[in-house]
């Protein structure tokens, strides 16, 4: 009985009493006060970490502008035979006189003396490093340049056109291993491709200088762009990536410091890098050498594929376009200036390399280089079929319209394989071997550029420009299919998650790991220190 009174009681009065503080005013004050104080510290570290963020990538873009003055440098001995030929042919002038063959010589020697510099960037930039390889290159550009002013007989101005080509291999792998080392991830994408930007502009300042000026004086002022672009790379540090590798760590963190904006983001980078290189050095034997290097996987495989894009690439008629000209375009006849229709062309090519680096940010590189592909193959065949179709037609009005419409259309697409080498050079190869191939894989490009360049002229007179423009159609088809079937994405991935890739068993990238895909860039945490002094980020 009392066990169900005590049940009835329970109902209106709790067996157990809960009791709880409620907090003064004071302390509630208090405690709004440190959490006000903790929100403001967080929005101040915040604000810390993104003003380190864009100090670091202003002073990444500023040390990849110091290379770009030094590769617009370059560009203009690339266009200089387009400005420097006619003129000399000019029937008016006896100065330097030369005919079809001299000439031939003239704009294919920068491309034969290109290798031998190549050859020797890829163990001087290993040896000296890449900024100090860089500022090398200009040495021999100005030399070339004050010759090409005062020259008086054909073999020194094939001489001093030699001197220039001998600069612009020292530049070329160099100058991509360092923005590729230097660039993060995801400015990468952007800063990789604008050295074709560069070469453009020289290419379209040279033609617009030879639009006004004689050609002596076109090689005088060709020497103030190297001049600015040593005192620019003076100030601009070397690659963390040599000066580790080199046992300079110290330089190696006052270098990240400079290009992060943070001290404790560059070395947690660093960390990562010493990490990544004692795993290196542990698994490569001493005695190895850059032969038994290339023959791993690691490096076959990028090797192969860039060699075979850059045939294909100079057989879709990249460079012939540039070197000719003023030549090619006078094929088709018609009342204009031809200087005139060469500096646009350029002109446009400068645009598309721009818009180009831009397009490189948000879309795969395997996707613009197959619409790149399809696009040149497609305009080159239209040209070419046109041009059979009017052959023995007398000329007409619209002629010139659509062979510049396709022309044109030609050189946008084309300027995406035109830039695409030097990216792939800078992210494709592992970093134990990443300046000596790059050196020579720019030095066989350009010994096959020499042999092309030099045998355009016989082409041309045995195929005529319709078949010509048949064999650049058919090399830009080619090139889509090969990259269809073994170019991998590198858009987005880190160069030590691309040297992974290419040590798998896999040549074709339809079988590669699906384990390997796009890894979305996310912005960067605050980093801090814990009580052990390692350094984490969130």
């Amino acid at each position: 009985m009392s066990v169900e009174r005590d049940d009835e009681y329970s109902k209106f009065v709790p067996n157990k009493l809960s009791y709880h503080v409620v907090p003064g005013a004071e302390f509630q004050c208090k405690l709004a006060t440190h959490a006000a104080h903790t929100r403001k510290l967080s929005t101040i570290d915040e604000q810390d970490c993104d003003g380190a963020n864009r100090r670091g990538i202003m002073n990444q873009i500023l040390a990849t502008c110091a290379v770009l003055l030094l590769s617009a440098a370059c560009g203009m001995p690339i266009g200089y035979s387009a400005v420097l030929l006619p003129q000399l042919m000019d029937t008016n002038t006896t100065e330097v006189p030369i005919d079809v063959n001299i000439g031939s010589w003239i704009a294919s020697v920068h491309s034969l003396a290109t290798p031998f510099g190549s050859l020797m960037s890829g163990p001087l930039a290993d040896y000296l490093g890449r900024r100090k390889t860089l500022m090398v290159s200009i040495i021999p550009l100005c030399f070339g340049w004050s010759i090409m002013a005062m020259v008086k007989s054909v073999k020194v101005l094939i001489f001093a056109r030699f001197l220039c080509g001998f600069a612009t291999g020292i530049l070329g792998g160099p100058g991509q291993v360092y923005i590729a080392e230097t660039a993060e991830p995801n400015l990468r994408s952007l800063l990789i491709g604008a050295p074709y930007v560069a070469y453009s502009c020289g290419i379209l300042l040279v033609y617009t200088l030879g639009s006004v000026f004689y050609w002596r004086t076109v090689a005088w002022c060709a020497n103030i762009l190297p001049l600015c672009a040593m005192v620019a790379i003076f100030c601009i540090p070397e690659t963390p990536n040599w000066l580790l590798r080199n046992g300079q760590e110290q330089r190696a963190l006052l270098a990240l410091r400079f290009l992060r904006g943070s001290e404790i983001t560059a070395q947690k980078e660093l960390n990562d890098m010493k990490h990544r290189l004692s795993k290196e050095r542990a698994t490569t034997k001493t005695n190895e050498n850059i032969f038994t290097l290339c023959c791993q996987r690691v490096a076959i495989k990028p090797l192969f594929i860039v060699i075979v894009f850059s045939l294909l690439q100079m057989f879709s008629g990249t460079f012939i376009v540039i070197f000719y000209a003023v030549d090619i375009i006078s094929e088709f006849g018609g009342d204009f200036d031809t200087k005139q229709a060469a500096i646009w062309t350029a002109a446009v090519r400068v645009i598309c390399c721009m818009i180009f680096c831009g397009v490189l940010i948000f879309v795969r590189r395997r996707r613009i280089m197959i619409i790149a592909g399809v696009g040149s193959g497609v305009f080159c065949l239209v040209l070419s079929c046109f041009m059979y179709s009017r052959m023995g037609e007398p000329k007409m009005s619209y002629d010139i319209l659509v062979a510049g419409i396709c022309l044109l259309g030609y050189i946008v697409f084309n300027t995406a394989l035109m830039v695409m080498p030097g990216i792939m050079i800078g992210e494709l190869f592992p970093a134990r071997i990443r300046g000596r191939t790059a050196g020579g894989v720019f030095a066989s490009m350009n010994v096959a550029l020499f042999i092309f360049a030099k045998g355009f002229p016989a082409l041309q007179a045995a195929l005529k420009m319709r078949g010509v423009f048949l064999v650049f159609a058919l090399s830009s088809f080619l090139l889509t299919i090969f990259m269809c079937l073994f170019q991998p994405e590198t858009k987005g991935r880190s160069l030590d998650h691309i040297e992974d890739y290419f040590n798998g068993n896999n040549w074709l990238w339809f079988r590669r790991d699906r384990g390997y895909k796009t890894v979305k860039l996310l912005p960067l945490q605050p980093l801090k220190e814990n009580s052990t002094g390692v350094v984490e980020g969130a």
